[in-house]
């Protein structure tokens, strides 16, 4: 399976040669090309040797590249044409208006359509739990993440009294962390480049033995390297920045996991919230 070889490129990935490593990433964030790709193909693309990506197979106990590639091939055939169809255009954007907002939007939802192809439900009920029984839940996106991590804090709050909105004020993990035991769950938040200061919080999070959970942009990514849950959120954009919209969808999937998949606590504390808030008269309805 797929996943069975993501795992081990991911666990490999820290140990891995220059060359080797820079093979590794690139199946990791395009497994759709290496189905669908000849080795020497996959290999330019990679920027490195076909010699290279038979290494890079053998060292996952292939003894050939075909049975390296047929692994991803079928998986790419379980899920569907869809995921197939996006492959083959690879990203382009041909096809698409000229206008700046058809441009967004397009990709927008090849974004969308992208992340949801990858997203694996079963996953958002295991992380949703740990989030659950966790003392502590601990929210880090550092720099431009901060204001997702906020949200998670600001509408999590409502159906969980456990988060812990982690500042931009600490320099090392162990300052705010210092407390964490293996009961507690720490979810980080970044996207390439990641913030070295939320790499180290889930490095130290790992190993104290905390539930790790990582809400980022591709499999190579350093925070998926040490997440027990990792979620992959596209950010291909036309914009100067990466988009941010699948990550948005992600978060919204998770937090409702955790109502969905609840034994009901998660409602009432819903309805007081929503009681609360009327009550206050701070908000103006329409």
């Amino acid at each position: 399976m797929l996943v069975d070889i993501r795992l081990a490129l991911r666990e490999k990935l820290p140990e891995l040669p220059k060359k080797l490593a820079l093979a590794a990433r690139y199946a990791l964030d395009h497994p759709d090309r290496v189905a669908l790709n000849s080795m020497r193909a996959t290999a330019t693309a990679a920027d490195v040797t076909s010699t290279t990506m038979l290494r890079l197979a053998r060292q996952l106990g292939f003894e050939s590249y075909d049975g390296f590639r047929a692994s991803f091939q079928n998986e790419l055939v379980a899920t569907g044409f869809g995921s197939r169809a996006g492959a083959l255009r690879g990203g382009s954007l041909e096809n698409v208006g000229d206008s700046v907002s058809d441009r967004i939007f397009e990709t927008a939802e090849r974004n969308l359509a992208t992340t949801l192809a990858h997203l694996d439900q079963a996953l958002f009920d295991k992380a949703a739990e740990a989030m659950r029984q966790a003392p502590d839940c601990y929210l880090i996106g550092s720099a431009s993440m901060f204001w997702l991590a906020s949200i998670i804090k600001t509408t999590g709050s409502m159906v969980l009294g456990n988060l812990r909105l982690v500042g931009v004020e600490f320099a090392i993990a162990g300052e705010v962390l210092g407390g964490l035991t293996s009961r507690d769950t720490v979810l980080c938040l970044g996207v390439n480049p990641c913030a070295a200061r939320t790499v180290d919080a889930m490095r130290y999070a790992k190993a104290h033995g905390a539930r790790t959970i990582a809400i980022t942009d591709r499999p190579s990514s350093p925070l998926a390297a040490g997440a027990d849950y990792a979620f992959f959120a596209q950010t291909e954009s036309p914009h100067y920045y990466p988009s941010m919209i699948s990550l948005i969808a992600v978060v919204e999937t998770l937090l409702a996991t955790v109502v969905a998949t609840g034994d009901g606590r998660e409602l009432e504390m819903v309805e007081r919230f929503e009681t609360l808030r009327k009550q206050s008269a701070s908000y103006i309805e329409y």
